[in-house]
């Protein structure tokens, strides 16, 4: 290997790619700015639908509310401008009758909730209440968790009054308590957010970052009629495929690590306030920082990555006259790697020795731990070692291809699994 003319000829990859507009995009710019503008304008959608689902008036209507539970009103007329209450003294005889037709309103949409308070037995306020919503509105259900959290105020306050009047005081009555505590740090809940979100936009964006420079270095170049310029270059045929190889492999890297830094950077700006406002905090428990141990790993992942993407990749593309042809040739490739960062997307999954051999898998797994702190080392060797040996098929494949004129020159028609199958075929027979 002449690897002074593979770097000559991979830095000439380079220069074109960065003089194509189309690699500029697929490679740079959608992996630093489309995702994060993509993902900022989608929680900023979710706030904005929340903030106009909750200033909608429910509309209520409360039937046969005992003296004793007055208080249920003051807590519902707090929230102003929210909830429309019709209230009736006592639940129309036959109760069943009302019942029936509160449900009709409810169905067709005129009222959103119901409280109807149906029989009141000693001691005095203890009654049995139907709480009454429609579960295919939103507006209802809306309605409906107001006046749970109401209701369940309201009989807070009410058992404490009655225990007052039996003589039960203080920790008497409080029989039953719970205290609940958050003992993950702000750092460590960022830690477990990123690494559920980080691994699948980085998968994907390597992926995509491969896509278009693997194709045009191949079938792009069979479409523009300069593959044949290429090979009259004095050197070897596997010095251009190399060349090439390395130029997939940088882009997919470069894409990688872009849409990783501008996710940590923007989690912080986007992610904060749609955590916040579903927990009703400040949201500043949480700490969106990457641990310095982790980035030499995430380097490693996108090198992992880009390169076993950029050779499967290439072996696909190689078979494509066209440019469209390697679209639909690639494909496969952007599925196989994304389904398992699905398929893993679970917290409790872990890493073991066994998931560290099986490729895209220990990468994905391997990044997760290290955006949690945690790094194996077994498993982290054991994934070098699985990758590099991944790689090393990949390219002797690829090699092993373009070796065959009617490929190099775009003239064989079929797939990869056309050439295969004429390769195990004995020469004159029949496989």
């Amino acid at each position: 290997m002449d690897w002074t003319t593979i770097r000559l000829l991979y830095l000439s990859e380079l220069r074109s790619a960065l003089r194509e507009r189309s690699v500029l995009i697929n490679g740079i710019l959608i992996p630093l700015l489309l995702y994060p503008l993509m993902m900022w304008v989608m929680f900023s959608g979710i706030l904005f639908v929340t903030a106009r689902f909750e200033s909608f008036a429910s509309r209520v209507e409360i039937a046969g509310l005992p003296d004793e539970h007055r208080g249920l009103l003051e807590r519902l007329e707090e929230d102003e401008g929210r909830i429309e209450i019709t209230e009736i003294e006592a639940p129309p005889t036959p109760t069943a009758a009302y019942r029936e037709e509160v449900e009709s309103r409810l169905l067709a949409g005129e009222l959103d909730a119901a409280l109807i308070f149906e029989t009141s037995v000693d001691p005095p306020g203890n009654a049995a209440v139907s709480l009454l919503s429609n579960g295919s509105s939103d507006q209802s259900q809306a309605a409906r968790g107001r006046l749970e959290r109401a209701l369940s105020a309201e009989r807070s306050v009410w058992l404490d009054r009655i225990a007052e009047q039996h003589g039960l005081e203080g920790d008497e009555w409080q029989v039953f308590e719970v205290e609940s505590d958050n003992l993950a740090t702000g750092r460590q809940m960022g830690q477990f957010v990123m690494g559920m979100m980080i691994p699948l936009f980085f998968v994907l964006m390597i992926a995509n970052g491969c896509v278009y420079p693997a194709i045009d270095s191949t079938a792009g170049e069979r479409e523009r009629n300069t593959w044949e310029t290429t090979s009259t270059l004095a050197t070897r045929r596997i010095h251009v495929v190399a060349a090439k190889y390395f130029y997939v492999a940088t882009m997919g890297l470069v894409a990688g690590a872009l849409n990783a830094a501008a996710m940590v950077v923007s989690f912080r700006s986007f992610l904060g306030p749609l955590l916040a406002r579903i927990g009703g905090g400040d949201g500043s428990g949480f700490a969106f920082e990457l641990p310095l141990t982790s980035l030499p790993v995430l380097l490693l992942t996108a090198v992992l990555l880009g390169a076993l993407i950029a050779a499967a990749m290439m072996i696909l593309a190689a078979f494509a006259r066209t440019f469209k042809e390697g679209q639909s040739m690639v494909t496969p490739v952007i599925l196989l790697v994304i389904l398992p960062v699905l398929l893993l997307n679970d917290p409790s999954m872990s890493f073991t020795p066994a998931l560290a051999g099986i490729p895209v898998v220990n990468v994905v797994l391997l990044l997760r731990q290290a955006i949690a702190g945690n790094l194996l080392w077994l498993q982290l060797g054991i994934t070098v070692l699985a990758n590099a040996a991944a790689i090393a098929a990949c390219l002797w494949l690829a090699s092993r291809i373009l070796r065959v004129e009617e490929i190099a020159t775009g003239s064989f028609e079929g797939n990869l699994f056309q050439f295969l199958r004429q390769r195990g075929r004995p020469v004159g027979g029949k496989a």
